[in-house]
């Protein structure tokens, strides 16, 4: 099972993604015009979203990781891969800025190792995305690329590794270095949480929409990528092309606003949170979704298990566990439980006679007639060969005399030609009931003394002529 996020995407799937496309790109359609718009300041917001950003990230790296294990398809390595980058990255940007932790920021940083940070880790992601893009396979190809990659699965986790790694080296770089400044500023502590409009009176610096304007143009060649490579066909590529609009609209606002606390910045904010998150919906969706089908699939098999294969009534096993049950259930709250042991008259020379797809033909509608006979409740389970159980809660010694000649009854109707002397297939049937009274033994509530004393009855039933039933105490009820 490769799952649904790498399945064929259907149409409902794809209008609701591309809802979602078009409710991004209206929202910086909107957004756009009014972006320098200065509106109340909210100094928790920036921290807020640079941890949510790092949770849904780090969350997105597990599941896909976890994907990947399990199909090793490199494709959905490399894009795990992207979010860890993502998520290590902004965590040492947000550990770096100036003001959240310390006013110089933690880890040695410089006045501009956040804004670095910040460059580098809205420009990774989609680098990343067209590698996980390059490395993928066609289709048809999945099941040989995972084959190939189960041969050398250390090297497929560098998919993985390779960029949270490449994440670690940057922050030690823009700490340990003295980069020159990715554009005039005014002073550190007032670089908000994007490099792009550090201060005011710096909206025109051209080193700022220029990393501004190349972190857009890299979301949208990544997108061609996953268009020309993917063509929408899974649904993994419906969504990361949203994944991807929202990372452009974050790098675009972000250049148009270049000041916090403005209409731009915190609709940036909200897409850059946006991003990982959406991924993440979809991965826990898939991850839900299977683990119903998986519940489904574990019940089918259970009620298969527990069927009989050739007559569709309970097998033995089933038998076996339920009765206990059964016995447990009418011992605790002192109720009669009765048991009737069917057994098909001369099946052997039926057998001999006819052949054993006949045999088997009729064994299914002997099963057939008893099924029909039975009450909500009770249940009748195929005990070995051509014998049958009827277990029935709650039932005194009459009324499972009653049922059982109903049972034997139905069996007769049948009018199923046999070899033997009564020209057509019989049933006997013994029966024995727990702390029966009225004229019938009194059982042991035990299943195996129950099962015992119906056997016996059966037998005597059969002793007498067949085609009839008794009782535990060996009273007979002709047929």
């Amino acid at each position: 099972m490769d799952g649904l996020l790498i399945g064929p995407a259907t149409r409902r799937q794809a209008l609701i993604a591309s809802a979602c496309a078009l409710a991004i790109l209206l929202t910086l359609a909107l957004a756009a015009p009014r972006a320098q718009d200065v509106l109340p300041a909210v100094a928790p917001f920036m921290p807020m979203c640079a941890l949510t950003v790092f949770t849904t990230s780090g969350i997105a790296a597990f599941l896909l990781g976890a994907r990947f294990a399990a199909t090793r398809l490199p494709m959905l390595g490399a894009l795990g891969g992207a979010y860890a980058f993502t998520a290590i990255a902004v965590a040492l940007q947000l550990l770096m800025f100036p003001g959240v932790f310390t006013r110089t920021g933690l880890l040695g940083a410089g006045p501009h190792s956040a804004a670095w940070m910040w460059i580098f880790w809205h420009a990774g992601f989609p680098l990343l995305v067209i590698v996980a893009e390059l490395v993928r396979t066609r289709a048809s190809d999945d099941a040989v690329a995972a084959t190939a990659l189960k041969a050398r699965t250390p090297h497929g986790w560098l998919l993985i590794a390779g960029p949270a790694a490449v994440a670690i080296l940057l922050g030690l770089l823009v700490t340990q270095m003295d980069l020159a400044e990715p554009w005039r500023a005014s002073t550190a502590a007032s670089m908000p949480m994007q490099p792009v409009g550090i201060g005011a009176g710096i909206g025109t610096s051209l080193a700022a929409n220029l990393a501004g304007l190349a972190i857009c143009a890299l979301n949208v060649a990544a997108i061609a990528v996953v268009l020309l490579k993917g063509r929408l066909r899974l649904v993994l590529d419906l969504w990361i092309v949203v994944a991807l609009l929202a990372s452009f609209v974050d790098a675009a606002l972000n250049t148009l606003s270049i000041e916090r606390f403005t209409l731009g910045w915190y609709v940036a904010r909200v897409f850059s949170m946006l991003a990982p998150g959406v991924l993440v919906c979809v991965l826990v969706w898939e991850v839900t979704t299977l683990y119903r089908q998986l519940s489904e699939a574990h019940a089918s098999l259970v009620r298969t298990s527990a069927r009989d294969a050739l007559t569709r009534v309970f097998n033995r096993s089933y038998f076996d566990m339920q009765f206990r049950a059964a016995c447990a259930r009418a011992a605790q709250e002192t109720l009669p439980l009765s048991l009737v042991m069917i057994d098909v008259d001369h099946f052997k020379r039926y057998n001999d006679a006819y052949g054993h797809l006949h045999g088997d033909a009729c064994l299914a509608a002997v099963a057939g007639a008893l099924a029909r006979t039975l009450r909500a409740g009770d249940f009748v389970a195929r005990y070995g060969g051509e014998e049958f159980a009827l277990v029935l809660p709650d039932t005194d010694a009459q009324s499972a005399g009653e049922i059982a000649e109903r049972a034997r009854a139905a069996v007769a109707e049948l009018m199923i030609p046999a070899p033997a002397a009564t020209g057509q297939i019989t049933v006997s049937a013994g029966c024995a009931t727990s702390g029966a009274t009225a004229g019938a033994a009194s059982v042991c509530i035990t299943p195996h003394t129950l099962i015992e004393a119906a056997d016996a009855a059966l037998y005597a039933a059969k002793r007498a002529g067949r085609n009839r039933v008794a009782h535990a105490d060996a009273s007979l009820t002709a047929g």
